[in-house]
């Protein structure tokens, strides 16, 4: 699991807010939409290991979003994931 420190949740957040201030509904269903939607473009931009492959799985990203994100086939990612566990 990988952990997040202080600086880094601070500037989810920043981004966080505004982005749930322009849904409509219940603040606290934006909020956790909004810092979802922050949190998975934040390991998008991280280069492409196991690590953030696993988390972005956790998160909910589909298999077919991070393939076509990285530029790599979901054969490319079982064998990342396949090394990792060697």
């Amino acid at each position: 699991m990988i952990f997040i420190n202080i600086d880094i949740t601070n500037s989810f957040m920043k981004e966080a807010v505004p982005l749930a201030r322009q849904m409509e509904g219940d603040w606290i269903a934006r909020m956790k939409i909004a810092l979802n939607s922050v949190i998975i473009n934040h390991y998008l931009n991280l280069p492409l290991t196991i690590e953030n492959v696993n988390e972005l799985l956790r998160k909910g990203v589909s298999y077919r979003r991070i393939c076509k994100h990285y530029g790599i086939g979901r054969k490319d990612i079982e064998k990342l994931r396949q090394s990792s566990v060697v």
